[in-house]
């Protein structure tokens, strides 16, 4: 198999380890009754302890080079990452794993990243980009779209959605800096152990954490590999097929979220999964989202 096809596969792969592990965490929360609070921090724990197995001694290098006021960043940027992955599993409770990804990582959290990216990292924007910028805002809308009342079905869990993407674009453009002078897995590694415990400290005292049964913690802890194998297959492809490409095969995660979706209802038809109002129109704004990332990520200058 060529090289860049097989990278290109390696990639989507990590789409869809996304896409099941967002359906796994509204399974979760609906099905088997998880709190959204405990579904964000236990897999965070789960996926940073075995990234942080991969590369111990990296790790530790890691934690020794950061010193003080780099520790002070790290505990900044795992605070937005805990904040914006509780939001996000909380609105994938509230309406559904599709919609919310067609709403948040395929679309709206790319646009953020842009933006950020031009104002923290000193990246120009192009006019590709601002027309990229202006179909993922124009998929959105349609996503977001209810035809029978021709308005904007715009409750608590679509605001979770993307003020969800906000945050975890912020989350991405802090973890750039850090980037640049420590490697990806241990770094990676660090931030979802601490904002795990981050939310797991906060949690606890406000009474936000009711301990699961063995049969749940089982579910959560199964869920904690997603993140992990998410980040090592998409990192994968980026020094082998380009950043560019990467974000925009990724950026299939909202329609492929809803064809894992459609799957599971195919073989458990009782199954609680909660897909958009229309799902033509949700697809279609996907797709005039994945124009926009497609835009975004090709008008860039590199």
């Amino acid at each position: 198999m060529d090289v860049r096809k097989k990278y290109m596969g390696i990639v989507l792969f990590s789409a869809l380890v996304v896409a099941v592990e967002s359906v796994g965490v509204e399974a979760a929360i609906n099905t088997f009754g998880a709190e959204p609070y405990v579904v964000a921090f236990v897999p965070s724990l789960v996926a940073g302890l075995i990234l942080l197995g991969l590369m111990p001694g990296a790790a530790r290098k890691v934690a020794s080079d950061l010193g003080r006021n780099g520790w002070m960043f790290m505990v900044a940027t795992c605070l937005v990452i805990a904040a914006g992955v509780f939001m996000w599993f909380d609105a994938v409770g509230r309406i559904g794993a599709s919609k919310e990804a067609l709403l948040g990582g395929g679309s709206s959290e790319v646009l953020f990243i842009v933006l950020f990216s031009a104002v923290f990292l000193s990246e120009r924007l192009t006019r590709l980009e601002a027309a990229g910028s202006v179909l993922v805002l124009a998929g959105v809308f349609i996503v977001l779209a209810n035809v029978d009342t021709m308005t904007l079905s715009l409750g608590f869990g679509e605001v979770e959605a993307i003020a969800s993407s906000f945050l975890l674009a912020i989350s991405v453009v802090m973890t750039a800096m850090l980037l640049r002078s420590h490697r990806l897995t241990p770094v990676s590694g660090i931030e979802l152990l601490v904002s795990g415990t981050v939310l797991l400290v906060i949690g606890v005292p406000l009474g936000f954490v009711p301990w699961p049964g063995v049969e749940d913690l089982l579910v959560l802890v199964g869920l904690g590999v997603f993140p992990a194998v998410g980040i090592v297959t998409y990192y994968a492809g980026v020094p082998r097929i380009g950043a560019s490409l990467t974000s925009v095969l990724f950026a299939l995660t909202g329609i492929m979220t809803v064809g894992v979706q459609l799957a599971v209802l195919m073989f458990v038809p009782d199954a609680n999964m909660i897909l958009p109002e229309s799902l033509p129109m949700a697809l279609g704004g996907g797709l005039v989202a994945f124009a926009g990332v497609y835009l975004l990520n090709h008008g860039g200058r590199g």
